[in-house]
């Protein structure tokens, strides 16, 4: 495998870090550290750390032997790195990247969290429908077929459905694995996409702007407070975002400093769905002198909105599955039973 082809999943970038900061915070050298990490380490973390020892061992710097790994670190933590080691503050910073990582991490754990129980729910519910297919509807239809008496249109389609997987059912669980695997390599590989089309969905699109803004908001904050000019801050900032409402506030804010105008400068004027609150801060941000805090402060602020927005949707879930998949499993039992019933009272009629 090519070195620029290791990537680094959240957890183990957020271990490399921790454990740079904390070595680096005990005063070991930076070679040292790496050497020692490396000895540890498994995988692509341990190829992605023996090729920055080398680098190192060749005079290069760490940001500059990061630019090796595309995949592992993004240009944001690249130039964090560049303007740690050019003003001397790369434990701080280090321990920033590390604080970034962790919410990174903790809003990927919610989201998933999020889903076992619709995932749970859907297999419980898969596993209903096999089991009435194969043993229950089967059963039913030799009662009908025996008494040789008509049964209603749904009825007579689930006995179809049911034939039809008793004959088939190798290749339909074979395509539904197939189709399952094929999903989840395109999940894996346009995750960016993916994303951006759920949370452009009804109900997710101010979930999104809060997750996009607390990106931005945290991604400025961190880049300035490393040192890096608010020019190639804005440009980078743009990496750190997935709506493109919010990559044209991006623009918006650059262009704005270009013109020699604030930041904030006909942001509150604009159709984006961007909260008062972001622009009107920015706008008293600026006159006061302290950019850097109140962005922290904002970032805070849509990450408490994210949170609240997830348990709010994971709360609405788990509701909604029930109601569904009980309409779903009490339909199919009215299309089996009713007919029996409709059969049982005739022929008690009958007698």
């Amino acid at each position: 495998m090519r070195l620029t082809r290791v990537r680094l999943h959240s957890k183990e970038q957020l271990v490399l870090f921790t454990d740079l900061s904390t070595m680096l915070e005990a005063g070991i050298p930076l070679l040292e550290t790496i050497e020692s990490l490396e000895a540890d380490a498994k995988g692509g973390l341990k190829k992605v750390l023996g090729a920055l020892r080398a680098a190192l061992l060749n005079g290069e710097t760490l940001s500059h032997a990061m630019q090796q790994f595309p995949k592992s670190f993004d240009p944001i933590t690249i130039n964090l790195m560049r303007a740690a080691e050019a003003g001397g503050t790369l434990e701080e910073t280090l321990q920033d990247i590390v604080k970034t990582i962790q919410k990174e991490v903790a809003f990927t754990g919610s989201l998933k969290v999020a889903m076992i129980y619709p995932a749970f729910v859907m297999v419980i519910f898969s596993g209903i429908i096999v089991m009435m297919l194969t043993f229950v509807v089967p059963r039913v239809a030799q009662v009908f077929r025996t008494l040789r008496t008509p049964v209603p249109w749904a009825t007579r389609h689930l006995i179809e459905a049911s034939t039809f997987f008793m004959h088939n059912w190798p290749f339909i669980i074979a395509g539904i694995i197939v189709f399952l695997v094929v999903c989840g390599l395109l999940i894996r590989t346009y995750k960016r996409a993916v994303v951006q089309l759920l949370l452009s969905l009804p109900g997710l699109r101010t979930l999104g702007v809060n997750i996009d803004l607390a990106r931005l908001t945290r991604t400025l904050a961190l880049l300035l407070r490393a040192g890096v000019p608010l020019d190639e801050t804005l440009l980078l900032a743009r990496h750190a975002v997935r709506k493109k409402s919010i990559v044209a506030i991006v623009y918006a804010m650059q262009h704005n400093m270009e013109a020699g105008r604030p930041l904030a400068h006909g942001l509150r004027k604009a159709k984006n769905g961007v909260p008062a609150i972001f622009s009107r801060s920015l706008e008293t941000a600026e006159r006061t002198g302290t950019l850097e805090r109140t962005l922290q402060n904002l970032s805070k602020h849509f990450d408490a909105q994210v949170g609240e927005s997830l348990k709010a949707i994971s709360s609405l879930i788990e509701p909604l599955l029930i109601l569904v998949v009980g309409g779903l499993v009490g339909g199919l039992i009215i299309t089996v039973m009713a007919p029996i019933y409709s059969v049982t009272s005739h022929l008690q009629v009958k007698k």
